[in-house]
């Protein structure tokens, strides 16, 4: 079982407004991150969230998904990894998919990949890339819990690149996998590039 843990507990200081309440495609980066990561077959689904953020989702959308707050995500997305992993502990994962809210536009068929990767040898990191170059989300073993739970400098970067041999490259033609919609700029290059209709 892989579990999915979306990291929405930035400050998004940059783009001006939570990320998780901004619209993607008729509904937020949240509800299309969980969507994706649902129809992926990811379970159980983790939603990491800033301690005041109201939650940008209808109940419907929340069914089934644990929704942990981060009170202090100030030294970055590993604290929000590691409340993640805290909270799917319980569950019979083999590996859980770190995926921040601000691409919401990567698609169901690159998660699928990882996935079916890491079921496919159970290698400890797997990590997407695009012509070449690394980006995310990524899969972690259950082996690799520890190391993050243990808020290691450098944060997940650090986690993957400490030993190399164990990290494994998925290539994949999806060039989102390389974006972070990080300013009102990438927004706006986003909301540009959807199909019409």
């Amino acid at each position: 079982m892989i579990a999915a843990i979306i990291l929405a507990a930035g400050a998004s200081r940059r783009m001006g407004a939570p990320k998780a309440e901004l619209e993607y495609r008729g509904r937020t980066f949240l509800q299309a991150v969980l969507e994706a990561s649902a129809a992926a077959g990811l379970s159980p689904r983790c939603a990491v969230l800033r301690q005041q953020h109201r939650i940008p989702l209808s109940d419907n959308a929340l069914r089934g998904v644990i929704v942990v707050r981060n009170p202090d995500p100030s030294s970055g997305p590993i604290d929000s990894a590691m409340l993640g992993i805290k909270a799917v502990l319980n569950h019979p994962v083999d590996a859980v998919l770190i995926w921040h809210v601000d691409r919401p536009n990567v698609r169901v068929a690159t998660i699928q990949a990882l996935a079916d990767r890491f079921r496919d040898g159970r290698p400890s990191i797997v990590v997407p890339a695009c012509e070449g170059r690394r980006g995310h989300p990524i899969v972690l073993g259950r082996e690799v819990f520890p190391e993050v739970l243990v808020n290691p400098e450098g944060g997940l970067r650090a986690v993957v690149r400490s030993d190399p041999v164990r990290v494994v490259t998925v290539e994949v033609d999806d060039p989102a996998v390389l974006e972070d919609i990080d300013t009102p700029e990438d927004y706006e290059r986003l909301l540009r590039r959807e199909p019409s209709g």
